[in-house]
């Protein structure tokens, strides 16, 4: 599984669905829209809150054959 991204050092590709973890400690799935963060209703994420760390989700099970 791929480790947490500062937001500083990294963003995910506009509307990639990644998994977010806000100042607040909250962690939610959302993405960025042209630098607007959004949770995954598409409702934009307040600045009083900003997103410090996203990472991608990881791969689904692979099902046994």
């Amino acid at each position: 599984m791929s480790a947490w991204m500062n937001v500083e050092a990294a963003l995910p590709d506009d509307g990639e669905a990644v998994i977010i973890h806000t100042l607040g400690g909250e962690v939610w799935t959302g993405s960025i829209d042209g630098g607007v963060w959004r949770n995954v209703a598409g409702e934009r994420i307040h600045e009083e809150e900003p997103v410090l760390h996203w990472r991608p989700f990881p791969d689904a099970p692979k099902e046994k054959k």
